[in-house]
């Protein structure tokens, strides 16, 4: 069998709203994703041995077993479809662990797609990301050919947002050496919000109680890449955890002052951080 290449691109989000937390312990989130140029490669050869065989050039990765996005795709997948055969797969990382850039999900979806010519199943798009949702919640994201793309739900809502293929915002990316996992992320947030009912229920003064997130949403963002609008883009970029982790992580907020005293341009936090 010939070995078949797939790519895995990071993602970055141009805005990232959580709305709230769910009865199963998801979040609610409204997100408009970008994926970028930066991103790991994965090098498949399916066999005929009934294992899944994973291999990295990445010291970081602290599990390439089931523990493992990749691996557990590969399995979900091959348990779902019956199939015998096993496969090995080489996973060449580029993109940095916890650094808000999606890489262990585009890993897992790269792996969906990729199995599904290597084993030959025939699903169509629909159906990869149905899979996809049952392995992480940003997986699907990365399913869909489109490099623009709204997210909702627990962020496997997915959609594309039909933006012409001529059109390329260009980004500088700041990556810290900081790693900041996205569980850890979201118990910040979910601590932030307690704190600030807490506090809202203690002030009387209306003026005072301006702790609302801002009235910003998904479909402002996407009117603007339609538009090809950087500065409407840049005004209406939010992400709910960039004040939380910049208070939460001093380095980043130094790194981010840095960064305001070298440029104009707008600086963003990508999903959970650490990159800016």
């Amino acid at each position: 069998m010939k070995t078949l290449e797939i790519f895995a691109p990071a993602k970055i989000n141009l805005f990232l709203k959580i709305i709230n937390k769910r009865k199963d312990g998801y979040h609610t989130i409204e997100s408009v994703f970008e994926k970028i140029s930066l991103c790991d490669r994965l090098f498949m050869k399916g066999h005929r041995k009934n294992e899944i065989i994973i291999e990295s050039n990445s010291r970081h990765i602290s599990s390439l077993g089931r523990n493992n996005l990749v691996y557990r795709a590969a399995d979900y997948l091959r348990r779902k479809n019956k199939v015998r055969d096993g496969v090995s797969i080489y996973l060449e990382k580029n993109i940095p662990l916890g650094a808000g850039l999606g890489g262990g999900s585009s890993d897992a979806a790269a792996a969906i797609k990729g199995l599904n010519r290597v084993w030959q199943l025939g699903l169509s798009t629909s159906q990869l990301i149905e899979l996809a949702s049952d392995i992480g919640s940003d997986v699907p994201l990365f399913i869909p050919s489109s490099r623009f793309l709204i997210g909702r739900g627990r962020g496997d809502e997915v959609r594309g947002i039909a933006v012409a293929n001529s059109f390329k915002l260009w980004h500088i990316l700041i990556i810290s050496d900081l790693s900041v996992s996205t569980p850890f992320a979201y118990s910040l947030f979910d601590k932030y919000v307690g704190e600030r009912k807490t506090r809202a229920r203690g002030l009387n003064s209306p003026k005072k109680m301006e702790l609302t997130i801002p009235d910003y949403s998904a479909n402002i963002i996407s009117h603007a890449l339609l538009k090809k609008d950087v500065s409407l883009l840049n005004y209406y970029s939010y992400n709910s955890f960039k004040d939380i982790i910049i208070k939460q992580f001093p380095q980043i907020a130094r790194l981010k002052k840095k960064l305001e005293t070298l440029t104009a341009e707008s600086i963003h936090l990508s999903g959970s951080g650490s990159s800016l």
